[in-house]
């Protein structure tokens, strides 16, 4: 069991995303390694989920394919939710990606979770490359996915003439919304919504409101559910948070802002220049920015609790702010010492690839 002793939510009411951070020089190999880590650390600490975002074209970011990560990341863990936070709909044919989720529901039953999302911003040779819609199509590839993983259950007729393959009991759907739209989507047909507040946090009160108010009990959901996403760096004081916080904005600005063209040696050598006074004091002015918490552990549960109480949210998912494994693991494990006495401490056992019903 786990005991909260923290205002806010327990352990088990937190989840995690994360976007597999990959820096240059970096193998595939190894970002997939940390990232696997994480997950098994926030299985261990009682965290609810882990998601994987879809990002394409980002320097830095190697979570491109949310399901195939989903499958590797669900082999190395016991317990905790993988999903996608979330597949961008735009970018697939709504019956790929439930054949990919159902597939992903068969083998790991009870264990996936499929969150689903407007498209982000993308520059046009990207854009062009993934050969993805309008994102004003949103709603309509949204009810086209749901209709194929639910009359893809045993009995139902399939849409059609599709049928959809290894179909079983379905993943729950997830609605990631960063504008109140997004959200009256998902509460029109009774879906649970995840909030943007790590990227959009301006909308967020506008966006539970539209949630709230739009809300009709007809889908899954009969009742309102809400997540909140949220930035975090905790560490053991306030220095050492603003310390970290300040890294990982020195690397993601000079990733961001070095020309496309650039050698993995090139950014290497820029990347290797210390933190300067200047980063220092924008990573210092932005921790007003409400989409993020720092601090130390005491004060990153109590801001947790206050993001709680002022959005009514169900559920928090945390974003670890920081490019090394181990970082992200650390600020996982700091916030679940703030919230729970207890954490797993039994051995870890490896699960079969594909599990027995």
């Amino acid at each position: 069991m786990l005991t909260p002793v923290a205002p806010g939510l327990p352990v088990s009411a937190h989840s995690v995303l994360d976007v597999v951070p990959q820096l240059p020089g970096q193998s595939a190999a190894a970002a997939l390694r940390e990232t696997a880590e994480v997950a098994q650390a926030a299985d261990d600490l009682g965290y609810r989920r882990f998601w994987v975002g879809e990002q394409h074209g980002v320097r830095g970011v190697g979570s491109a394919a949310p399901a195939v990560l989903a499958a590797v990341l669900a082999a190395r863990t016991d317990r905790i939710r993988l999903g996608a936070g979330g597949v961008q709909l735009a970018n697939h044919q709504p019956l790929v990606v439930a054949e990919q989720f159902a597939a992903l529901a068969a083998a790991y039953p009870s264990r996936i979770d499929l969150g689903v999302g407007q498209q982000h911003s993308l520059i046009p040779s990207t854009a062009t490359a993934l050969g993805g819609g309008a994102r004003d199509a949103f709603p309509q590839r949204l009810d086209e996915l749901c209709g194929f993983l639910r009359d893809g259950l045993p009995g139902r007729a399939p849409v059609g003439d599709v049928r959809l393959t290894l179909a079983g009991l379905p993943p729950p759907v997830f609605v990631l919304a960063d504008h109140p739209g997004a959200a009256a989507t998902a509460a029109v047909r009774g879906l649970p919504v995840f909030l943007a507040h790590h990227c959009a946090a301006a909308g967020t009160p506008a966006a539970v409101a539209a949630y709230r108010d739009h809300f009709e009990p007809t889908g899954p959901t009969v009742k309102p559910y809400l997540a909140v996403t949220v930035g975090v760096v905790a560490a053991d004081s306030e220095e050492e948070a603003i310390i970290r916080f300040a890294e990982y904005v020195r690397v993601k600005t000079r990733l961001g802002t070095t020309g496309p063209r650039a050698t993995p040696a090139e950014l290497m050598a820029v990347l290797e220049q210390p933190l300067t006074g200047r980063e220092r004091g924008r990573a210092e002015r932005m921790l007003d920015d409400p989409s993020t918490i720092v601090g130390s552990r005491a004060s990153v549960v109590a801001e947790l609790g206050g993001l709680v109480a002022s959005t009514t949210a169900d559920e928090i998912m945390l974003v670890p702010l920081a490019f090394d494994g181990l970082v992200r693991s650390a600020i996982l494990r700091t916030i679940a010492a703030g919230l729970t006495r207890m954490v797993r401490t039994i051995p870890r056992h490896a699960p079969p690839l594909i599990a027995t019903a």
